[in-house]
């Protein structure tokens, strides 16, 4: 069973088509790196009604990657490292037996260190109260 290849579709969202399509790339990088990691881009699906309609999937803010690999528990804690980087970062994952597993980023390091200079100035804290 562990010699069996599968695959896996991954949501990458972003604020808008362009940040989604950089992201996705950035994150096709990482997963090309995995041993055995097979990574490309799907093709958009079309939305009901939206049969003929030019550049419909231009206007989505979240690129699909499928992902075949024998490993997903690797590739699972690979996703989640590159999410949890930056907390514009948000990625579903649609796991071969139907499962899905959702990733939203994390604090950035700039957060971190605003939040550790201003503990205990109250509920101002991180929103560019103070000095």
């Amino acid at each position: 069973m562990s010699d069996e290849v599968k695959s896996a579709r991954i949501q990458v969202f972003g604020a808008d088509p362009r940040h989604a399509e950089l992201e996705a790339r950035e994150l096709r990088d990482v997963l090309h790196e995995l041993d055995g990691a097979q990574v490309r881009f799907a093709a958009a699906e079309a939305s009901d009604g939206a049969e003929g309609a030019k550049g419909a999937e231009l206007l989505t803010p979240e690129v699909v990657l499928v992902l075949t690999t024998g490993s997903f528990g690797v590739a699972g804690a690979a996703i989640k490292a590159w999410a949890s980087v930056r907390g514009s970062r948000k990625v579903r994952i649609e796991h071969p037996d139907g499962s899905v597993t959702e990733f939203q980023g994390g604090v950035s390091g700039r957060e971190v260190r605003a939040l550790r200079e201003g503990q205990g100035d109250g509920p101002g804290v991180g929103r560019g109260s103070g000095r």
